[in-house]
C-alpha cells in the first residue's frame, strides 16, 4: 500500500512538473494562434501571461504588439514593438509592424524609416515595399511609390494590394491606360472593394471614356456608400458627358 502511495504522488509530481513547463509554452503558442486568428483581446490576455514569465521574449512582445495594433491600441503596441527591437534589432516583421504604426499615427517619415529599416534586413520581404510605397503616396511621392511597388510585385506576384496601390498611383500621375489594367487585374480578383471602382471610373473619365466612367462609380458607391457624397457630383458629370441626361 505504502507503495502504491508513493508510486501514486510520483506520477503525481511528474505529471504537475511537466505541467509548469509546458504551460507557459502553451500561452506563447495558443497566444499568437489566437492574434493570428483576429481574436486580439484573448491573444492579448495569454501573451501577456506569458510574458510575466519571459519579459524579454521578441516574439511575444511583436504578436501582443499585432494584437493591440488590430485593437487600434497605439500606444500599447509601440511599446511592445520599441521592446521587442530592443532584443532583436532586425527583426524584420517588428520594424514593418512599427512602421504601421507610425503611419497610422500620421507620422510618414517615421514610417517609411521603420519600413526601409525592415527591407535592408530582409530585402525579400515584399510587404514592406508595399507599404513603403503607401507611406510615399501619401506623401505624394508617386515615382517612388509607384517603384516600390513594382518591386514588392517582381518579389510576390500574388500580393493584391499592391495592384490596386500601383493603379491609384498610375492614376495620380496621369497614366491612365496603366493605371486601368493595374486596376482591371484587381477588381478581376476582389470584386467587392469599392475604392477600386472608383479608381477605375476617375480613370475613365479622364480618358473621356464617359459610360465606363459611370458604370464604374456607381458600382463604386454601391459598394460603399459612404462615398457617395464626394463622388456624386463626378457620376452627374459623366451621365452628361455620355449622354445618358
Amino acid at each position: 500500500m505504502i507503495k502504491f502511495i508513493l508510486v501514486f504522488f510520483a506520477v503525481l509530481l511528474h505529471f504537475s512538473e511537466a505541467y509548469s513547463q509546458t504551460e507557459p509554452e502553451a500561452q506563447l503558442q495558443q497566444g499568437t494562434a489566437y492574434v493570428n486568428g483576429g481574436n486580439f483581446q484573448e491573444g492579448i490576455n495569454l501573451l501577456t501571461q506569458f510574458l510575466e514569465s519571459d519579459p524579454g521574449n521578441a516574439s511575444a512582445r511583436y504578436y501582443r504588439a499585432l494584437g493591440y495594433y488590430n485593437l487600434k491600441d497605439f500606444d500599447n503596441a509601440m511599446s511592445d514593438l520599441n521592446s521587442s527591437l530592443a532584443t532583436a534589432p532586425q527583426f524584420t516583421e517588428a520594424l514593418d509592424l512599427r512602421g504601421m504604426v507610425y503611419m497610422a499615427q500620421k507620422m510618414l517619415t517615421e514610417a517609411i524609416n521603420d519600413f526601409t529599416n525592415a527591407i535592408n534586413s530582409n530585402p525579400e520581404f515584399a510587404v514592406s515595399y508595399l507599404n513603403r510605397a503607401i507611406a510615399e503616396k501619401l506623401k505624394k511621392q508617386y515615382a517612388q511609390a509607384i517603384e516600390d511597388l513594382n518591386k514588392a510585385i517582381s518579389i510576390n506576384p500574388a500580393l493584391l494590394e499592391a495592384y490596386y496601390q500601383r493603379g491609384v498611383a498610375k492614376m495620380l500621375i496621369g497614366t491612365m491606360g496603366p493605371a486601368i489594367e493595374d486596376l482591371n487585374f484587381y477588381i478581376e480578383n476582389v470584386s467587392d472593394r469599392g475604392g477600386a471602382y472608383i479608381a477605375r471610373g476617375l480613370a475613365y473619365y479622364q480618358e473621356g471614356k464617359y459610360e465606363e466612367a459611370v458604370a464604374n462609380l456607381e458600382q463604386g458607391v454601391q459598394l460603399n456608400p459612404g462615398l457617395a457624397k464626394d463622388f456624386n457630383n463626378i457620376i452627374e458629370a459623366s451621365k452628361i458627358n455620355a449622354g445618358q441626361k
